[in-house]
């Protein structure tokens, strides 16, 4: 009997696994990951250090690697300032220095490697290791633009290499996954990889940058820094599906949106982007009091993830570490900056500047007449009553269309439209979604909505969420979903968390609908916000498999329809998407930040437009409006035509105040002080300072400077000489 019924389930599985795959090749999107790094071949190199213990390892045009072949210490020698910058404290910088022990060896290290055993009842146990080990033994291979460092520690039969390559721009560092050597019993945790590279003492003038919010700064001077245990993120958030980790999916903090820190000394600074490898890494961010008298920032690569597990349903949970490595080379790449550059600003724009040159930027936005409004619009969704499923809605095509030119009468002349609840039933059964919900007047209403939104100029896209699907409908747990790290189908509140393929292979089914409605695009909930690592049992899809797949399918859909855009908005996706809605703008209120600063605003300005929170549904309705012209935001509303109380036994979640005619004549205010702004659409962002505690100033590239005064809650703007 049970032959019978798991042949009965693989009947029923089969076919819809095949759909599945045969969809997604149909797509053309690859899910091809990059070649890895390979090793130095080259013999073994012994350096002659002069009397200070540095050999010079390579050099170009601007930069010179040193080295400590005893110690394995580096420092980077700028040919044009002359600026020195050290792996680990100077042994002057050490003098005053309080800690001991394992504290002390680490601040003399390159790196710190953490690691836990295989075997036995202490697997959880981590222990350190450093270039200070009295079990080290080191191999030096030297190449035309870099050197390798092997490192192995006989004792625990583990090993790996670092590899410091120059750039014309700084250092490239990277920890290449062909050079990790796991032989026994312990095995890699996590690798801080030159954790004190050009620390600071409270005394110098500067300050850290950590990727928290729109960007944060940590001043040496602050009085409150070293009273927190220390700023320590992963990119992107913790792993989701780990359920060691439930405990902070609830904290109210924005999870890091762009890998990227940095550290300002005087008129000298570093920004460094982990270009590798990020989505698996923390960066982190120490004062003085917390591990040593320095200030530190840097990033601590995760190899393997800590989670929980239970023997049965009524056992009490046990902490355990994943078996299997996350295998993927780590890269981080220092750019350093001087005089006027080294600031957050500086680092800002040598951000940019990375992104451009890897191609994840895409082209310049070009000048526009007038600024674009993103107007979303809530059709409506489902709710359980009397027994049975039935949709409400709120918004119709009809009345969308309505909304639409009403706003355009009244001098709104750039819109563009996102319409969510769209699908039969709403997000009820997300298997299903067509036909398109018959209460909104169906597809010949979407028709003719998407008809006339295109005679006046204005686009159409619709949302969708193709990452979460819900239990009601006929996708398999089994053979589609996510797997965490305890081996389980991940399954949160009644909804699953699909495979990568499995969300590319459903977008492309709707999206080949969509197209004969006519609509432009999609607007994509996940896909610029969740990354996770899919646990599978023949082996792990990593975070960096989840992204090749997301940014294929943003491809994909831009070629199919015109236009992809995300929510959110994580730095993976910046190349692929037309636009980013609710991208971060505030801080965290983490204890360590003294200021939150538009970095990110900064790097991306002039080349992806952004919005911050709607309109209609701020905190407080003025200092976010500012905070938006501060940060060169775009407008955004999100509307009903009938009253939001409608969908109060239904999902939607947050739409508190969104009646259209009670939001019109703030829409219409709103939009005027934004389009005021149009000029500076296409340019970018080129300074940001601090006026006063409540007055701030934006500088654009033509010159125009815009001063945003908090406490008079207004803004003003002063056209630059080549206006």
């Amino acid at each position: 009997m049970l032959v019978l019924v798991l042949m009965l389930i693989m009947l029923v599985v089969k076919p819809w696994q095949q759909s599945t795959a045969e969809t997604f090749a149909a797509t053309g999107i690859s899910d091809a990951l990059p070649e890895k790094d390979p090793l130095y071949a080259s013999a073994p190199w012994s350096p002659s250090p002069g009397q200070d213990g540095y050999a010079i390892a390579v050099e170009n045009d601007h930069y010179a690697l040193y080295v400590d072949p005893i110690t394995t210490q580096i420092f980077v020698q700028d040919k044009g300032s002359g600026y020195r910058w050290n792996s680990n404290p100077t042994d002057e910088e050490l003098a005053g220095e309080t800690v001991k022990g394992q504290l002390l060896d680490n601040l003399q290290s390159p790196f710190v490697l953490t690691h836990v055993r295989t075997q036995g009842a202490d697997q959880t146990v981590r222990e350190s290791l450093n270039s200070k080990s009295p079990s080290m033994e080191t191999t030096l291979i030297r190449q035309e633009n870099g050197v390798q460092i092997d490192y192995w520690f006989s004792d625990k039969q583990l090993g790996f290499a670092i590899q410091y390559e120059l750039t014309t721009d700084g250092l490239k560092v990277k920890v290449p996954a062909a050079g990790i050597r796991e032989e026994g019993e312990h095995v890699m945790f996590t690798l801080d990889v030159l954790p004190h590279f050009g620390s600071a003492q409270a005394s110098e003038d500067g300050y850290l940058f950590v990727p928290d919010g729109p960007g944060g700064l940590i001043r040496y001077d602050t009085t409150h820094a070293n009273l927190s245990r220390g700023y320590t993120h992963q990119v992107y958030g913790k792993e989701l599906t780990n359920a060691g980790n439930y405990n902070l999916l609830g904290m109210n903090r924005e999870n890091i949106a762009y890998p990227v820190f940095g550290l300002k000394r005087g008129d000298q600074a570093f920004v460094a982007v982990m270009s590798k490898g990020e989505d698996s890494a923390n960066v982190v961010a120490l004062a003085p009091g917390q591990r040593s008298s320095f200030f530190n920032v840097y990033s601590s690569q995760i190899y393997r993830e800590e989670y929980l597990y239970r023997m049965s349903r009524l056992a009490t949970p046990s902490r355990a570490v994943q078996k299997r490595i996350l295998d993927m080379d780590r890269e981080v790449e220092y750019r350093f900056l001087s005089g006027v550059q080294a600031s957050y600003v500086g680092m800002a724009n040598a951000y940019r500047d990375y992104l451009h040159e890897t191609g994840q930027l895409g082209e310049a936005l070009q000048p526009v007449e007038h600024i674009p409004l993103y107007l979303k619009l809530m059709g409506g969704n489902y709710e359980n009553a009397f027994g049975r499923v039935q949709y409400v809605a709120t918004t119709t095509f009809d009345q969308a269309t309505e909304i639409v030119e009403r706003l355009q009468q009244q001098g709104i002349a750039s819109l563009q439209t996102i319409f969510y609840g769209w699908q039969d039933q709403g997000d009820y059964n997300m298997g299903k979604r067509f036909p398109i919900e018959k209460s909104l007047g169906g597809e010949s209403g979407a028709k003719s909505f998407v008809s006339a939104m295109k005679e006046s100029g204005s686009g159409v896209m619709f949302h969708e969420d193709f990452l979460w699907v819900d239990s009601n409908s006929a996708f398999s747990g089994k053979t589609d979903a996510i797997r965490g790290i305890d081996g389980t189908a991940y399954y949160e509140e009644g909804w699953y968390l699909a495979k990568p393929k499995h969300t590319a292979a459903s977008a492309a089914n709707t999206i080949a609908k969509l197209k004969d409605v006519g609509v432009e695009g999609i607007h994509y909930s996940g896909l610029g916000e969740i990354l996770v690592h899919d646990y599978e049992i023949n082996g792990i899809r990593t975070r960096e498999y989840t992204k090749t797949v997301y940014n294929g399918l943003l491809d994909y859909t831009r070629n199919e329809m015109g236009k992809a855009s995300v929510e959110r908005g994580n730095a993976y996706v910046l190349g692929n998407s037309d636009f980013i809605d609710r991208m971060p703008s505030t801080s965290s209120y983490d204890f360590m930040i003294d200021e939150t600063v538009p970095f990110y605003p900064i790097a991306l300005h002039g080349y992806v437009p952004y919005t911050f929170g709607e309109g209609n549904l701020r905190d407080d309705e003025d200092m976010e409006f500012l905070k938006a012209i501060e940060y060169g935001a775009l407008p955004s509303f999100f509307v009903t035509h009938d009253d939001s109380r409608k969908l109060k036994n239904t999902p939607v979640r947050g739409l508190y105040s969104s009646r259209f005619d009670k939001w019109e004549s703030r829409i219409i205010e709103e939009y005027k002080y934004f389009d005021s702004l149009s000029d500076l659409y296409s340019l970018r962002i080129v300074n940001h300072e601090r006026l006063s505690d409540q007055r701030y100033v934006t500088t654009y590239e033509d010159g125009t400077r815009v001063m945003v005064d908090y406490a008079a809650r207004s803004f003003k703007v002063e056209k630059g000489a080549a206006q």
